[in-house]
């Protein structure tokens, strides 16, 4: 605040000048030079933070129409092929429920429904460190030969970031693919999250080493090449890799999806 010409003087919005309160105005500043009287100086603004790139979805808005992340940038939809999901309660928000375990995993009669967003390139994180999760229920009767959490690109002649409860012991594992070959890198927990009650399942790529937690705790790692690359122009696909037959369909219900990449 400067004083001129009789007028006392702030910042307005837009950084200008604009006039103070009469009553502010009319009252005398002291002088710096003035003994026992403490210098004032404006205070530091607050420091700038940005966000990690990424998408979250929480589902508390339901799943008509489109399904949209925190940012509003990479809306997802409902594909289906004879299967339906709904939303169903979650810790006092919303979950997606997904279309019951089919008992001919892969046939063109089994259900199939899924959520899809649009060519999403910006969420590949090349070489660079990220992580990617969601909160999943499963029962033991709904494990399969193949189900999907979340699935990013393709394992054959693509590269992809992949979470899965894969196989009748409902073991999630979290999966990668570079763009140079056609390796392919599973960190498998050691625990099953198959067991009729709610479970965080984290994936973490770190450099040279793919871990999986749940529930907050590691349960298993693998060595990956540092210089592994994943760069796709590929949709973010949730509940399974697309309509289908044999489309790793998942059975249960997922909730807060997240993709984070490093900033």
């Amino acid at each position: 605040m400067v004083a001129a010409g009789g007028w006392a003087l702030r910042g307005g919005p837009t950084g200008q000048a604009e006039p103070l309160p009469s009553a502010l105005a009319s009252s005398p500043l002291p002088s710096p030079a003035a003994p026992g009287v403490e210098a004032v100086h404006p205070a530091a603004p607050p420091p700038v933070t940005h966000a990690a790139p990424g998408v979250r979805y929480t589902f508390d808005g339901g799943i008509a129409g489109q399904v949209q992340d925190g940012s509003g940038r990479l809306p997802l939809r409902v594909r289906k092929a004879g299967g339906e999901l709904s939303a169903v309660p979650h810790g006092g928000g919303l979950a997606v429920r997904f279309p019951q375990r089919c008992e001919h995993y892969g046939a063109e009669s089994c259900a199939r429904a899924i959520l899809q967003s649009g060519p999403a390139e910006f969420l590949n994180p090349g070489q660079g460190a990220f992580t990617y999760g969601a909160s999943v229920l499963v029962t033991p009767d709904e494990t399969s030969k193949g189900a999907n959490v979340i699935q990013k690109g393709f394992s054959v002649g693509d590269s992809q970031f992949k979470l899965q409860v894969d196989g009748v012991a409902g073991h999630p594992s979290c999966v990668i693919v570079g763009t140079a070959g056609p390796a392919i890198y599973v960190a498998l927990a050691s625990l099953t999250v198959a067991d009729g009650r709610w479970h965080r399942v984290e994936c973490s790529r770190s450099d040279a080493l793919l871990t999986v937690a749940v529930d907050g705790k590691l349960k298993g790692r693998l060595a990956i090449p540092s210089s592994l690359s994943i760069a796709n122009a590929d949709p973010l696909c949730i509940g399974g890799k697309g309509t289908s037959p044999n489309n790793d369909q998942f059975a249960g219900a997922i909730d807060d999806v997240f993709v984070t990449l490093s900033s």
